[in-house]
């Protein structure tokens, strides 16, 4: 393939882009003495990495022919994975670094001496993990090594040294330093003057103090290996011998690099541990208060964030661009927004344990006194017409941690100026989450008060705002699957749960006065498969003679056979056990008469199933971005149907635009941990899948395929219907010819919907 031929293939995968000739030119200069496969197969990466970096694809063109070297060709996907895979967690110069490190990473060599698979070992690791974290964390297999501080992720193999069992040792090691740097807080460091008090999900201090360095990865490089020696002091005290065994192995050291000043300083001090070296010197004079502290009485991580502010403002002065150093072996990555994420999620599930438990507390008080806890309704009305806040905290952190330290006494806390005392349980919870959030998180109190107030206040006191909406939950995360690269883009979609105002309107009335006939025979219908009853043949008991079993079982005796003692016919009746959940485009396209007669649809789907008893769910979804993912709940799956989803029905309106992907995992999720025989998830769009930014065209069609395929692979069945004149395009691809049905005529959909639910179900 000359170069012409490549240069215009380049071209065509990059469209519409229009790079610089002459360096394209230059990147694929050396490709011409190759041969057209493996010309045609590193092109084929291309379309993967330009559209997130350019600069990137261009490195990786320049570093395959080194690459090939040490890797096989048929894994060059796989290291594309891993390349961006860096550039998303760390960026441009971290994905640069692994691509001219290809030697020393996991794919460079799978037949090295002592080679030790992960999953010839985990059997052995998990107990030793649990057994001295006391946690019930969990190890999987990773591309890198990390933690999220509930789940270890190790290498799938380890071949560092030439002996396994000093492999296996190197597995213990690693995992005994994850779960030291988590019992030493070295991820949830924080100076106790920076407590936000009033955002209630602010990410970890450590986010925010890396990024007021210049350059950020040199402080974080710095912490993490300060952190690594808190953690190798710490590991000497409480596992001294597997220590000792470490010490006596013969590390890599890591080699020595003259261009990069800030970098070698960091390598010589990561020697200078491997070697045992620390304790006695060194070399870096602005650690000396630090090491001497460690090896002391021991430092804190504190010491290690004062450090690196000290020591970054000593090397702020030395010329050229820090480029990184690789972690040692042990180490790990650091990796915060994994373990922000899980920490989110932990605090959610905290904050609601808190509101069951304070809902039943303040349930168990006398009703006078529950009575006392809310404000007459007048009172609460504010000049928009909803409720005010009728829940405040008496004291401030400060106070509450004074409140815990006194001989361990209750919090207090005042609902509408009467106080109330926690009792010893609900005041450790409270105190855990004060001492995350800096304060009590007032949609959890919200939520208590709402639970148990519903039989004393008028009209019910909910968990919802002064408008009547829902108070957010922490967003969820889904990864979105990139087909270019075959692999995920981890935790890439943030999804948010809103609650859509209920809308008080005549749309009801009028849909069922509109459609009062067909009303009736839906009814009819549905009463009919309420259950199912069929006879069971050839059984020891029933309700009636099986006649055929019956003269089978003469003429068995009549031929000297045994004959048989099944010759009854029982009746059963097959009880329906189905849960579904409708996912309802909320796009903008639907705006019109197209979106009204997606509501008329649900509208009659709800009073027919009403009639079914089914459970059923129904969530609307829309979005702008990736980060800005959005779900309406208009009915949970467990939750009556009632004038008030009735009136969320009413409320349905378009929004943005339709990224279906995380909507389809959302849902998906739901129906998961729904316990149903039959789990269907039924998908209302009028178009296909698409968003403001790049999640159009082949890349949101292969990520709704793929949630979809997820779905199945957790026994639910998903079906679309849509209304998209060009569905036939694309649907068949995402769903499968069987799973999606085409209304030709919008105004059909009212009539066609409870038929299309009852051949699903039937």
């Amino acid at each position: 393939m000359n170069l012409a031929d490549l240069t215009k293939r380049f071209y065509d995968l990059v469209a519409p882009d229009i790079p610089n000739e002459w360096d394209v030119e230059e990147v694929l200069e050396p490709y011409l003495k190759d041969d057209d496969d493996l010309c045609l197969e590193v092109l084929g990466c291309v379309p993967a990495i330009w559209p997130i970096s350019n600069s990137l694809c261009y490195d990786f063109l320049r570093r395959v022919p080194d690459a090939l070297k040490c890797i096989d060709q048929s894994r060059l996907s796989v290291w594309v994975g891993d390349i961006l895979d860096r550039y998303e967690l760390d960026g441009l110069k971290a994905a640069q670094r692994f691509m001219n490190d290809v030697e020393n990473s996991c794919l460079s060599n799978r037949s090295a001496p002592g080679l030790l698979p992960l999953t010839e070992v985990d059997g052995r690791l998990l107990p030793f993990i649990r057994g001295i974290a006391g946690e019930e964390l969990h190890i999987r297999p990773g591309r890198a090594t990390f933690t999220d501080s509930e789940t270890i992720f190790l290498p799938a193999q380890l071949s560092l040294f030439t002996a396994r069992e000093d492999n296996l040792l190197l597995y213990k090691l690693t995992l005994a330093f994850q779960w030291a740097y988590m019992s030493s807080q070295t991820f949830t460091v924080k100076r106790s003057s920076c407590k936000d008090h009033n955002g209630e999900s602010e990410e970890l201090w450590l986010t925010s103090f890396f990024d007021s360095f210049e350059p950020g990865l040199l402080a974080r490089d710095t912490y993490f290996f300060l952190e690594t020696v808190r953690a190798w002091c710490f590991l000497e005290r409480e596992l001294p011998g597997l220590m000792r065994r470490a010490a006596e192995l013969a590390w890599p050291l890591p080699q020595t690099d003259q261009d990069d000043p800030l970098a070698e300083q960091l390598r010589g001090l990561q020697r200078q541990l491997l070697r045992g070296d620390l304790k006695t010197g060194c070399t870096v004079p602005e650690l000396d208060d630090f090491f001497s502290k460690q090896y002391g009485d021991g430092a804190s991580a504190l010491d290690s964030v004062n450090a690196v502010e000290k020591l970054c403002a000593a090397w702020l002065g030395v010329s050229g661009d820090y480029s990184g150093v690789r972690p040692l072996p042990f180490q790990g990555e650091l990796r915060l927004k994994a373990i922000e994420r899980v920490r989110q999620e932990r605090l959610q599930r905290l904050g609601e344990d808190f509101a069951e438990s304070l809902a039943l507390h303040l349930a168990s008080l006398s009703r006078d006194k529950l009575k006392k806890l809310y404000a007459d309704e007048e009172q609460k009305q504010s000049g928009e017409g909803g409720l005010e806040s009728d829940v405040t905290m008496i004291m401030d952190p400060e106070f509450a941690g004074t409140v815990m330290e006194e001989h361990g006494a209750p919090l207090l806390m005042t609902i509408n100026n009467e106080e109330l005392e926690l009792p010893e349980e609900l005041s450790s919870t409270a105190q855990q989450l004060i001492n995350e959030y800096g304060h009590l998180p007032g949609r959890f109190i919200s939520s208590a008060v709402g639970k148990a107030g519903d039989s004393v206040a008028p009209g019910g006191v909910t968990a919802e705002n002064g408008h009547g909406q829902e108070l957010p939950a922490a967003p969820f995360l889904y990864d979105e699957w990139d087909h270019r690269r075959q692999g995920f883009r981890k935790n890439w979609c943030q999804m948010n749960i809103k609650e859509i105002p209920p809308l008080k309107s005549g749309f009801i009335a009028q849909t069922l006065s509109k459609y009062h006939g067909l009303m009736i025979r839906l009814r009819h219908q549905f009463e009919m498969m309420r259950s199912h009853d069929r006879f069971v043949r050839r059984q020891r008991d029933g309700d009636d003679i099986d006649l055929d079993a019956l003269v089978e079982s003469l003429a068995d005796t009549r031929a000297g056979l045994p004959p048989s003692d099944r010759l009854f016919v029982k009746l059963c009746r097959d009880e329906r056990d189905i849960a579904v959940i409708f996912l309802v485009d909320m796009s903008n396209s639907t705006a019109g008469w197209v979106g009204t007669t997606i509501k008329e649809s649900l509208v009659l789907m709800t009073e027919a199933l009403e009639v079914l008893g089914d459970r059923y769910g129904i969530y609307g979804f829309s979005g702008m971005r990736r980060t800005r993912c959005e779900l309406f709940r208009i009915k949970d799956l467990q939750e009556p149907s009632g004038e008030k989803v009735r009136e969320r029905i009413g409320a349905i309106s378009p929004r943005e635009y339709t990224r279906m992907g995380p909507a389809i995992r959302h849902g998906a999720k739901l129906l998961a941990e729904t316990d149903a025989r039959v789990r269907l998830l039924i998908t209302l769009t009028d178009g296909k899948p698409e968003d403001y930014d790049d999640y159009k065209g082949d890349y949101a069609i292969e990520d709704t395929r793929h949630a979809l395929l997820e779905a199945k692979m957790a026994g639910i069945h998903p079906f679309c219907i849509t209304i998209d004149h060009q569905a036939h395009d694309y649907m068949d691809h995402m769903y499968g010819p069987v799973n999606y049905i085409f209304v030709n005529d919008v105004r059909k959909l009212p009539m066609r919907m409870p038929e299309i639910y009852r051949t699903l179900t039937s």
